[in-house]
């Protein structure tokens, strides 16, 4: 094996419009909030997290996934809990 292969070893390119999976849970932080739900990007895939209200805005928050649609890379998840703050907030 040469050594530029060693280096590489493991490393994958991300792609900017993940895919996300019906029943997996994904910790998004929430961008913004209509009062009874939040939205979240992943790169360029959006995700409507019902449940997230004013409280969890900027807030990196626990969702399992119940809708996406690869063609448009939009889906929709259920709040489960915060689980953490944004390093911007506050």
């Amino acid at each position: 094996m040469s050594l530029l292969r060693k280096y590489f070893r493991g490393w994958r390119f991300r792609a900017n419009r993940p895919m996300l999976e019906v029943g997996s849970e994904v910790d998004v932080f929430v961008a913004e909030t209509n009062g009874t739900s939040g939205r979240a990007f992943i790169g360029d895939t959006e995700l409507v997290v019902d449940g997230a209200g004013p409280e969890t805005v900027e807030k990196q928050v626990r969702v399992r996934v119940t809708e996406f649609d690869e063609t448009s890379a939009t889906g929709r998840g259920d709040l489960l809990e915060i689980v953490g703050e944004s390093s911007y907030s506050g």
